[in-house]
């Protein structure tokens, strides 16, 4: 782990999510309605009274019992489940999944394939901890688990591709199984699509990378790259990701990969294989491992642009002048601060010169992006599409720029002037117009 008070502030809080553990003993006690846990061991409260007793099949019922106590070890190590998920079973219901999306189904045809894949599976034993946890993750958050197991497979497609080594491929695919397993800690009402989530529950998911690493760490049967993977995950290059702003080398192979394949997941689970995919990778190259996407767009370039229904070119033009008038405003502004002043924000400066940048080293320039619009004629369609896709990945990351600032705020305060900050603030109130937008 990194020093510094906002890494330990992440690294607190993980810390105190996992030693709590209820959201994940509730969900082993409601696994234990569904299926047999048995009690592998006595399980002892931190004061020394004997809460289960070894050989105990444990039922839903047990979790205020079990909840009422500081538990001397996490109560996954004294437990064991029928039916846990062992590496093998792990390889056939991540394929399973993966041939289920159109777009991936040609890559994995040939029907040596599986048997390749299960080959960098040889020898490689989930330990039960982490075994009973994908259980718990497969039976009580099967959205969760279906997404791991299809970002396991498109890892181990970009990993084969760039003929990494064997021990590297099984380090990328088990982190890819475990990435998420932090947000077993986390309430699930919490991060359910229709929930809109507080600063307080952002904390949360912030650091799940964290305490899923916590989870995973420390067991020999895994290849060290494992842990790091996963706590890495949500890293990108230019230091943009989190939870601490990693940046270039200081990010492992495995994470640059996961990274990608689980970005492209995403927009599979949410799109198919449209030209979104590449789209929005060249407006991000700053962010991802350069071979990676290499290989992914060489795997889904000849992909359609889909068949959605786009915005009018009323509202195009109208959210392009948007963009335009924000950078325009930004680089006004940006002139009336001190080097010193801009030094101190420099977190948030960066930020909004790396928009700018993505949108004009594709060759947009944004200010006058409206006039791209074509009227009407042959590839009229595609360039729309692609200025739609453009404006969702600049309103996205918009989103997010404004979350990482609350963030900074709560933890730092202001740095900004105070002969500063109402200009700022009218910028910022561009920004929401046109992220509601």
């Amino acid at each position: 782990m990194l020093s510094g008070t906002l890494q330990n502030e992440h690294d607190t809080l993980a810390q105190q999510t996992l030693g709590e553990g209820t959201q994940l003993l509730r969900a082993v006690t409601q696994l234990a309605d569904k299926r047999e846990v048995v009690a592998s061991e006595d399980i002892f409260s931190k004061s020394g009274i004997k809460l289960v007793s070894s050989g105990t099949q444990l039922s839903g019922q047990f979790y205020e019992k079990l909840v009422a106590h500081k538990l001397l070890k996490p109560v996954e190590e004294s437990l064991s489940v029928t039916g846990a998920l062992s590496a093998s079973a792990l390889v056939l219901l991540a394929f399973e999944e993966a041939v289920r999306v159109p777009a991936l189904a040609p890559l994995l045809a040939q029907p040596e394939t599986l048997e390749r894949i299960q080959g960098y599976f040889h020898g490689v034993e989930v330990p039960a901890p982490l075994a009973l946890k994908l259980t718990v993750m497969q039976v009580e958050r099967p959205q969760l688990f279906r997404h791991s197991l299809l970002v396991s497979v498109l890892s181990v497609v970009l990993g084969v591709r760039a003929n990494l080594p064997k021990d590297e491929l099984q380090a990328l695919a088990l982190a890819s199984a475990f990435h998420d397993m932090g947000e077993l800690c986390i309430d699930p009402d919490i991060l359910a699509p229709q929930h809109l989530m507080n600063g307080d529950e952002r904390r949360y998911l912030t650091t799940h990378p964290i305490t899923g690493y916590l989870m995973v760490r420390g067991f020999k049967e895994l290849p060290p790259a494992v842990a790091e993977g996963v706590w890495q995950h949500h890293e990108r290059l230019d230091g943009s990701g989190y939870p601490y702003g990693l940046t270039g080398e200081q990010i492992g192979n495995v994470a640059r990969y996961l990274a990608v394949a689980e970005f492209v997941s995403s927009l599979l689970e949410k799109n198919g294989a449209d030209k979104r995919i590449s789209m929005k990778l060249r407006l991000n190259l700053n962010k991802y491992d350069g071979q990676a996407v290499g290989i992914v767009c060489a795997l889904f370039g000849d992909a359609s642009a889909g068949d959605e229904k786009l915005p009018s070119e009323s509202v195009l033009i109208t959210r392009l002048t948007q963009v335009g008038e924000l950078f325009e405003g930004w680089m006004a502004f940006r002139k009336t601060l001190s080097p010193v002043v801009i030094d101190e924000i420099a977190y948030f400066a960066e930020r909004v010169e790396s928009l700018r940048m993505m949108v004009l080293e594709p060759g947009y320039d944004q200010c006058r992006l409206e006039d791209l619009l074509p009227q009407g004629g042959q590839g009229c369609s595609e360039i729309c599409h692609e200025l739609t896709v453009l404006l969702d990945e600049l309103s996205w990351q918009l989103k997010d720029l404004i979350q990482v600032l609350e963030r900074k705020l709560a933890t730092r305060g202001w740095s900004l002037p105070a002969s500063r900050r109402n200009d700022f603030n009218g910028w910022m109130a561009q920004v929401q117009r046109f992220v509601a937008g």
